[in-house]
């Protein structure tokens, strides 16, 4: 099979046809054969491939408005909602290049039911509109926003390139705007459950830029809600945080190695975290791929933190996290952190706080956000770019220093730190906080 192609044969069932939709007919789920996922290196995947989802999507969301009956209404918008399910798992599958993601789909139960005060956001790029699927724990609504997909992609890409300019605010005007797409249909519906936790399910580009940033006029999202994304809700392990017996393992460079500038700041975050849970600590010299290794073989750690520099590239052989004399690339994390003999627990939580991914690049936001999944961990912190290294300290810090509370779930430990920063007059600028994601699990 040559790169950029895939076999329309792999598809369990064809794409159905408009007329059925339009006929009222029901449609079937459609199924994705594992074996979608072939040929390495393809960097076209969602050009070839994500057009016939978009398309059943489309079609079955166009049904849905059409129906008096809001019970049947109701289960378009979910045929709609997993069949881009599929997609995403499909795409994660492409870009890995294994079976993780089946491999998680066969052990949880992915999202059933919200907690209260806990709403699913759940975007759909269509090449005309902007669908928004809110998921409530009463049920799911639907709103559309009249933006195609190529201004909504101009608009994400400016405001990702100007979030990373500390020093201006050339970034609001964007952060008003995509809120209003996105958020501003949906914002009486929240007021009125008194959501307080938003997790969204992010398409395509929307991967690359953090949603806390977005701005009504008044505050920042962060400011109302704390946030999680999840590359899909069927990929994500419902258990909350067994905080009871956990166990840390600390790794991190502080020391310029490989072509990579020192990160000083690297020695306060891991002791902070230490003083904390305790926990053992590989620094530097010790932090290497054989130790890590042999450590995690040794303890069933609950918590991996890794504070070094990491990059997020469209080719996953090209993705790595640093360590003093290697890379450790996503298959050795999955290797060391997956469920083996040594493990029959996945990780509860993994920390990557100097990692990146570039501006523009969505392929590899796609594998920043599928990072848990491939590692095998319930949840993980990363950074969309790397962050001012004091400031990265004090958000990882006051993030662990907020779990410690049982009453406090990871999103909400992650806002509060994050709001930390926003008060303090040395950070307040979006680029020194809203880089960190909470992917996965949010309990």
């Amino acid at each position: 099979m040559a790169p950029g192609h895939y076999d329309k044969r792999l598809m369990r069932q064809p794409v159905p046809g408009k007329q059925r939709l339009r006929e009222g007919g029901r449609v079937p789920g459609v199924q994705v054969r594992a074996d979608l996922a072939a040929s390495p290196g393809r960097g076209s995947f969602r050009e070839s491939v994500g057009p016939l989802f978009a398309e059943t999507a489309d079609l079955l969301l166009e049904q849905s408005g059409r129906l008096a009956d809001a019970k049947v209404a109701a289960s378009y918008l979910a045929d709609a909602r997993s069949t881009m399910e599929l997609f995403k798992g499909a795409e994660l599958q492409d870009y890995f290049q294994d079976d993780c993601v089946a491999a998680l789909r066969a052990r949880t139960t992915g999202i059933d039911q919200l907690a209260p005060q806990t709403a699913a956001l759940y975007p759909i790029i269509l090449k005309d509109r902007l669908e928004l699927l809110l998921t409530l724990p009463e049920g799911m609504k639907r709103f559309t926003t009249r933006v195609d997909a190529d201004t909504l992609t101009r608009e994400i890409r400016s405001f990702r390139l100007l979030l990373e300019k500390r020093t201006t605010h050339q970034y609001y005007p964007h952060a008003r705007q995509l809120y209003d797409w996105l958020i501003r249909p949906i914002a009486a519906e929240l007021d009125r459950q008194r959501i307080d936790t938003l997790v969204i399910v992010p398409d395509g580009a929307l991967r690359t830029i953090p949603l806390g940033a977005l701005h009504d006029g008044g505050q920042f999202l962060i400011e109302r809600y704390a946030l999680a994304t999840t590359p899909g809700l069927t990929l994500t392990d419902p258990r909350p945080l067994a905080r009871e017996r956990m166990q840390v393992l600390l790794n991190g460079l502080t020391d310029g190695v490989q072509g990579f500038p020192p990160l000083p700041y690297v020695a306060q975050e891991l002791d902070a975290i230490q003083k904390l849970y305790g926990g053992r600590v590989l620094r530097d010299r010790q932090f290497t791929v054989p130790n890590m290794e042999k450590d995690l073989e040794a303890t069933p750690y609950s918590i991996v933190h890794i504070a070094s520099h990491g990059q997020f590239s469209g080719d996953v052989d090209k993705t790595f996290v640093l360590t003093y004399e290697d890379r450790l690339s996503m298959s050795k994390l999955e290797q060391f952190l997956g469920l083996s003999k040594f493990r029959t627990e996945p990780v509860e939580l993994l920390t990557l706080s100097a990692c990146e991914t570039a501006a523009g690049d969505d392929r590899a936001a796609l594998g920043l956000a599928g990072v848990a999944i491939k590692a095998g961990a319930r949840s993980a912190v990363a950074t969309l770019w790397t962050v001012n290294d004091p400031a990265s300290a004090m958000v990882v810090s006051d993030f662990y220093r907020a779990l410690r509370d049982p009453g406090v779930s990871k999103a909400k430990a992650l806002q509060q730190a994050q709001l930390a920063a926003l008060k303090d007059p040395r950070y307040r600028h979006p680029n020194y906080w809203s880089a960190f994601l909470l992917i996965g699990n949010w309990l």
